[in-house]
């Protein structure tokens, strides 16, 4: 077979994991046919399987920093790191999701393979150094989420939220198209180091501000950050808690991974411009998801909040536009990923046909009934405060440190200060659980798989908070990707 000019085999085995992981959700579809409704541990096996898979040949593909495909997608350490990333949250999401599934009598076919179908729009979001493979990916993994969000059809907040993100988030990204549109008529091109070259020439920018202003709020969209947060608290809320854990991780991620490769290294000539716009929602964003959250008793809306709270934390690492900046980012998102998701699964431990789990009286007395998801619990609402020897205390801090290494000792400040604010309603969760024994529903239980969730995440946690070495090795090394642009940006 001929392949067309400008296109090599080595193309196809650079995107092997990619391959693999669309063909493994095929198979996944495919096996739903005969495999009974009820048996939806195997679903989850399989689905588990192929993350494992893809995420080996990830590896073995390695760090070869080239382009493929004339351009479309870049095989580099950034976008190693972040298909570790999501591939890793995806296989979390699913163990956590056998339970779930069970309680709420939902099919887990669909489910695994709409879960594998966002983790690839994903990777090629990661990869993407063409705004059209960007945006191609950003759909990709876009209408996974819309249908995953509704996915409890018998529910009436499951539809809600799957209304409410499909029709905000089609708007976004209209938004964003446009800008990127704007991008590419003011450089001719959809490439971001062309684009980025063009820049620099600084000839026929008069759009560019407006071009800035709509990218941003396409992405600020996807990461909830403030004014584009208003869908979050309802689509966490209404959505199945899985699909939570997983939207909250997994496609924040993806939208920084974007933001890296739009604004970092697409377009670090008018640094300058989108460093203080980003500064503004650093500061606007952290101070309103932390004060929303204190009013919340629906802990699935708190950590709604909380997640808004932590995209202005992360937005720091933009702001600082340094090497040591990107390298933060990278390493919030991981740990981040980690806090995250255990809180969630320690939400599904307490989902029972009895009680669903996701109001802060169900954590009543949870420590005399089940201590070890009690500490764990703990562990993560320290971790996401930032209090040592968490995980996330090493995450804030090398983020507050980029942002005083790089001169921005106010918004650093106001992080300090927003982490402090946050303890209140962290330790509230704490506080039900070790000094409210008024126990809610029946006494909960939790499948192996669920267990080795919450150990997964409370393990990670606490080793990366007092171990964080070889991550930090790792996000230097992909952030050096966008090295030569990532130090060129700082003010």
């Amino acid at each position: 077979m001929t392949l067309p000019p400008g296109v090599s085999a080595l193309d196809f085995f650079y995107i092997i994991p990619e391959i693999v992981l669309a063909i493994g959700a095929m198979v996944v579809l495919l096996a739903d046919l005969y495999v009974p409704r009820e048996q939806r541990g195997k679903m989850i096996s399989l689905s588990v399987g192929v993350v494992a898979v893809t995420a080996f040949s990830v590896v073995m593909i390695g760090n070869p920093d080239t382009t493929i495909a004339r351009g479309l997608m870049s095989i580099d350490a950034f976008g190693m790191f972040f298909k570790l990333l999501f591939l890793g949250a995806a296989a979390l999401t699913l163990m956590m999701s056998g339970s779930y599934l069970t309680v709420e009598d939902a099919p887990a076919g669909v489910y695994c393979f709409l879960v594998l179908s966002a983790t690839l729009g994903m990777m090629f979001v990661a990869s993407g150094i063409e705004l059209i493979t960007i945006f191609i990916g950003l759909e990709t993994m876009a209408v996974a989420f819309y249908i995953l969000a509704g996915y409890l059809k018998p529910n009436p907040r499951s539809n809600e939220a799957a209304v409410k993100y499909f029709l905000l988030g089609a708007f976004s990204l209209g938004i964003l198209l446009y800008g990127m549109s704007l991008l590419y008529g003011l450089t001719g091109s959809t490439n971001l180091h062309v684009i980025a070259t063009a820049l620099g020439e600084g000839e026929n920018q008069q759009l560019l501000p407006l071009a800035l202003i709509l990218v941003t709020a396409g992405i600020g969209f996807k990461i909830a950050a403030v004014p584009f947060h208003m869908w979050a608290p309802d689509v966490y809320e209404g959505a199945p808690t899985p699909i939570t854990a997983f939207l909250s991780v997994g496609s924040k991620a993806a939208a920084f991974a974007m933001l890296l490769r739009i604004f970092v290294e697409g377009m670090p000539s008018v640094a300058m411009y989108w460093q203080q716009l980003f500064e503004v929602l650093a500061i606007v964003t952290m101070v309103v998801g932390n004060i929303a959250a204190i009013t919340q008793n629906n802990i699935k809306r708190m950590l709604a909040y909380s997640s808004i709270a932590q995209a202005g934390y992360i937005l720091i690492g933009v702001v600082a536009g340094t090497s040591r900046g990107v390298t933060a980012m990278l390493v919030y998102l991981s740990v981040y990923a980690l806090m995250q998701l255990g809180a969630f699964a320690v939400i599904i431990f307490l989902r029972r046909k009895d009680a669903v789990g996701d109001n802060l009286h169900d954590f009543n007395g949870l420590y005399f009934r089940r201590p070890f998801v009690a500490i764990a619990m703990l562990l993560f609402m320290l971790s996401l405060g930032g209090i040592p020897p968490t995980a996330g205390f090493m995450g804030k801090f090398w983020l507050f440190g980029a942002a005083i290494d790089a001169g921005f000792y106010r918004l650093a400040l106001i992080g300090v200060l927003n982490s402090a604010v946050s303890l209140y309603y962290y330790l509230r969760v704490v506080v039900y659980m070790w000094l409210k024994n008024e126990p809610v529903g029946s006494m909960p239980q939790a499948t192996p798989a669920l267990a080795l969730t919450i150990a997964v995440a409370m393990v990670g946690t606490l080793v990366l908070g007092l171990y964080p070495g070889p991550l930090f090795e790792l996000a230097e090394t992909s952030a050096s990707a966008l090295g030569s642009v990532a130090t060129s940006v700082s003010p």
